[in-house]
């Protein structure tokens, strides 16, 4: 099963549901900014997980940490989809924004200020 670790912004905790006696869920969605538009990436948190997401709100930076699962349904029609779901593991909050997280950060470009001081003249041999 494969892993992935989403950083962002949570927009949404939504309220424990007890689907059965023995089975409960409660979704998560964090807003994940890279690309061109926001991703707003929905995870569900099952069984003795919902309770990691007490004491979370919209707004909140965090790391989440979940499995990607696969599923696949053949429909009365004959007609076989599949479905790709994400379940909760672990939640973090982001201490410091992304920075302190090992976000990717660029250098700024050098400015005038960086450049060497001196004249026309070069040491390089070409």
């Amino acid at each position: 099963m494969a892993q992935v670790t989403i950083s962002g912004t949570i927009k949404v905790v939504g309220k424990t549901q007890d689907v059965s006696d023995k089975f409960r869920k409660r979704e998560l969605v964090v807003t994940e900014p890279s690309g061109q538009r926001p991703q707003h990436i929905p995870v569900e948190f099952t069984q003795d997980r919902c309770g990691l997401l007490d004491g979370y709100n919209p707004g909140d930076e965090v790391t989440v940490t979940c499995y990607v699962n696969g599923r696949e349904w053949t429909g009365r029609d004959g007609v076989t989809k599949y479905f790709l779901s994400l379940s909760g593991n672990r939640i973090e909050k982001a201490v410091g924004g992304a920075k302190e997280q090992g976000g990717y950060q660029t250098a700024p470009p050098p400015s005038v200020a960086d450049m060497p001081a001196g004249g026309d003249e070069d040491d390089l041999p070409f």
